[in-house]
């Protein structure tokens, strides 16, 4: 514990320069504008930021890469509350309650959640990295196929509480998704449904799929409309509701805290990723909840708990990279290269030889964050403004937009038409009640749990069944994937039980 402390504490004096300060502001700028251009996922804009960091020595490098890592999360979740356009994969779920909120009125107040939960799921990821990255690098080691195939299980569980009214349609579009997840070359070598199309070898790309499903679909509605507004009338939002809106995952601390520990976990598990922990989140938050049927209709928690989850997530990915090398996460595989590049080798190596550089670097994450507090207040407050400009000038500057992100992903033209043919589709979805975000939930989670299948088939033979009835960890998955599909259907009989007993005790006391 005092080795620990000591180290904290040297990587914090480490980072009060001039020069470091600089570089973290620039990263936090840089990853907060690209975070809000629909598309632009935090492994692009790391990758793409990537050159400028080769004439720095290694720690202003990796403090500015980590910065715009971290900064990306946040931005996305900007234009996902304000436009109902994901700026980035890992904001998906946050649409699904902060855009309802937008068209309410309380736009700046679910701006407010969405960077105080950040802000919190992410310093709780980074004390974790402080005090438990070995332990929680020896539980990533100890996942293998098996336990990703349940993972991807426990993603579709949540399926089940997407539902609102009709939860056939849900899940019919939830599988109807997992099987466009499963299109292109299989880890057999194998081509699968890509009608002979190289474009499709790789599979759907979900990027296009998300911004053609989500954004572009609501480029679609806009139209129909004058203002993003349900209402018409266009409300600015004010620094105070923002603010006000910052303290709202502290007065739900079981929300926070457990989205939190999802969102490490998840983001822990390599190939699981930010938005597969958002999901499980917001998922696990709607089951557990006495509002639940508020979900989708603008509650609070379920802002908290993807914004909790998907920032938490990001001290996972880091601490399974630093510690064993492996990337848990897109964007982290990014910064593999960058420690390479620096001359140093993640893993096992860096944690015995490089420990102050690694702490340096998770107080950096922590201050990091600190900032971004301030500066996305300032940038959510400027684009709530977007809420009077009449959807006549907004939905072409957005489609616009929507095509640069579906293009920045392969730059490739093929990925546009995918984007517009999924953004066509969702606006149908939409008009006739079928939930967008199951197909795309589908789509995420569809190529994990097919090439991990095959995996662990090709690892276990015939006795691959076996396989997850022998492993610790997939046996704990397992009863939290019947628990979850399970509990949708017994909530309202267990909630009517809760209800009879209250008026019964009321009863007795008069």
């Amino acid at each position: 514990m005092q080795e620990i402390l000591q180290l904290s504490t040297e990587g914090f004096y480490s980072l009060l320069s001039w020069d470091v300060f600089l570089w973290m502001i620039i990263g936090t700028l840089l990853g907060l504008v690209v975070g809000v251009i629909p598309g632009f996922s935090s492994s692009m804009a790391v990758g793409i930021l990537l050159p400028v960091t080769f004439v720095l020595p290694p720690n202003l490098a990796l403090i500015f890469l980590i910065s715009v890592y971290i900064s990306t999360v946040y931005g996305g979740s900007i234009t996902a509350i304000v436009l109902n356009t994901p700026g980035a994969p890992e904001s998906s779920a946050t649409m699904l309650d902060g855009y309802p909120m937008t068209q309410q009125g309380k736009g700046a107040e679910a701006l407010g959640i969405a960077f105080g939960s950040s802000f919190i799921g992410g310093q709780l990821s980074y004390i974790m990295m402080l005090f438990l990255m070995v332990p929680i690098a020896w539980f990533a080691l100890k996942v293998g196929p098996p336990e990703m195939f349940l993972i991807a299980l426990l993603g579709v569980s949540v399926l089940a509480s997407l539902a609102k009214d009709n939860p056939e349609k849900t899940i019919v579009i939830g599988f109807l998704g997992l099987l466009i997840g499963t299109v292109g070359i299989v880890p057999t070598g194998e081509w699968r449904a890509t009608f002979d199309n190289m474009y499709l070898a790789e599979g759907v790309q979900v990027v296009p799929a998300i911004i053609g499903f989500f954004a572009l679909s609501e480029v679609f509605t806009m139209i129909e409309r004058d203002f993003v507004m349900k209402s018409g009338e266009s409300k600015s939002g004010s620094i105070k509701e923002m603010i006000r809106g910052l303290f709202k995952g502290i007065k739900k601390p079981i929300v926070t805290l457990k989205s939190s520990i999802i969102g490490i976990i998840i983001g822990a598990i390599p190939a699981a990723g930010s938005t597969v922990a958002a999901f499980t989140s917001y998922g696990e938050a709607k089951r557990s909840s006495t509002k639940s049927e508020e979900f989708g209709e603008g509650n609070p928690e379920g802002v908290i708990a993807a914004e909790a989850a998907n920032n938490a997530s990001t001290g996972g990915a880091l601490t399974t990279t630093f510690a064993l090398g492996v990337p848990g996460s897109a964007t982290t595989a990014v910064l593999i290269g960058a420690l390479l590049m620096q001359g140093l080798q993640p893993g096992p190596e860096l944690i015995r030889n490089q420990m102050p550089l690694v702490y340096t670097l998770i107080m950096a994450a922590v201050i990091s964050q600190l900032m971004m507090v301030f500066l996305s207040i300032i940038v959510g407050y400027s684009f709530t403004s977007l809420l009077k400009v009449p959807t006549t000038i907004l939905a072409p500057v957005l489609a616009v937009f929507c095509m640069a992100g579906s293009f920045a992903v392969r730059n490739a033209v093929f990925d546009i038409h995918i984007m517009i043919l999924f953004g066509l589709f969702g606006w149908l979805m939409k008009r006739y009640g079928f939930p967008v975000e199951a197909m795309v939930l589908g789509i995420v989670l569809g190529e994990i749990a097919d090439s991990e299948l095959i995996r662990t088939y090709m690892s276990y033979g015939d006795k691959f069944v076996y396989a997850f009835f022998s492993r610790p960890i997939s046996i704990v998955l397992i009863i939290l994937i019947i628990f979850g599909i399970v509990y949708p259907y017994i909530q309202p009989f267990i909630k009517k039980k809760l209800k009879i007993k209250k008026g019964s005790n009321k009863n007795a006391k008069k």
